[in-house]
């Protein structure tokens, strides 16, 4: 089995990878060894999130670049947002509606998007409800639970 990643440039210089942490993602194996370059593409930089869309079997890649893209299983961008001013974004998750759930780390929430990548985005929790998002989860019973470095206003989240 072989997975995917996106490292820090140290990685890409040990393993030989081209990239220097831009423009590309990265495949491992599960016990660590690396398989190549799954995908170049100027659209990569800084990438902040992994997701895999279980039902079309799509990468969902979250870029510093300010967008979001849908890559299929033979390393082709199928989708992408376009670049969304001041989008930047953290980790990604799918929810229980099938929506893609990307951490907004400068607005500090929660945004969902459809996994078309072509309809408005949804803030939903307002921004600012944390001082510092680290991530997010979905329980098997749809709640949300949102990881902060401290609670708002000294208070604990329920969402």
């Amino acid at each position: 089995m072989s997975g995917y990643s996106c490292d820090a440039p140290s990685r890409y210089k040990r393993s030989g990878a081209s990239g220097n942490g831009f423009g590309a993602l990265l495949a491992f194996e599960l016990d660590g060894r690396f398989r190549g370059t799954f995908i170049e593409d100027d659209r990569i930089a800084d990438p902040r999130g992994l997701a895999i869309d279980p039902n079309e079997n799509l990468l969902f890649l979250n870029s510093g670049a300010d967008l979001v893209l849908a890559i299929s299983s033979d390393g082709s961008v199928v989708r992408d947002t376009g670049r969304i001013e001041g989008l930047n974004p953290g980790g990604g998750n799918f929810g229980p509606d099938d929506r893609y759930f990307v951490g907004l780390r400068s607005t500090r929430t929660i945004i969902a998007l459809s996994t078309s990548l072509d309809a408005a985005l949804e803030h939903v929790l307002p921004p600012g409800i944390v001082p510092f998002p680290r991530g997010f989860a979905f329980g098997r019973d749809g709640r949300l639970f949102l990881a902060s470095e401290s609670a708002p206003r000294g208070k604990a989240i329920t969402l």
